[in-house]
C-alpha cells in the first residue's frame, strides 16, 4: 500500500503526516493488515480483528486529528509497531488482536 492509498481508504489520518517518510514505511509494511482494517462503529460492544487491526494502527492517527495525542507520540507508536513486526513478522498481527475477537 502506498502512503495515498493509506489516505484514500483512512481520510481520517491527519495531511500533515503525509510526507512523512516513516510513514510510507508503515503503509508497505503493514499493507495486508490495513486491508482488513475497518474502524468499529461507535455502538460496537466487541471488535474483530479488522476493528482491532484500525484500532491498534490507525486508531492513534485519529486520536491524533483530536489534538489528543502529539505528532510525536503518533510517530512513535509507529515506530514501535514497525520494530516489533520487524522483530516478529509471523506473530505481530496476532498481538494485535485480544483472546476475545
Amino acid at each position: 500500500m502506498t502512503v495515498d492509498e493509506l489516505f484514500a481508504r483512512f481520510p481520517e489520518i491527519p495531511a500533515d503526516l503525509h510526507d512523512e517518510p516513516l510513514l510510507a514505511e508503515f503503509a508497505e509494511t503493514f499493507d495486508r493488515l490495513l486491508q482488513l482494517a475497518q474502524k468499529p462503529s461507535a455502538c460496537a460492544e466487541q471488535h474483530d480483528r479488522g476493528n482491532q487491526y484500525y484500532l491498534k494502527l490507525v486508531g492513534p492517527m485519529d486520536i491524533y486529528r483530536y489534538g489528543l495525542y502529539t505528532r510525536e507520540r503518533v510517530l512513535g507508536e509507529i515506530q514501535t509497531h514497525l520494530k516489533a513486526y520487524q522483530a516478529d513478522p509471523e506473530g505481530f498481527a496476532d498481538g494485535l488482536v485480544s483472546e476475545n475477537a
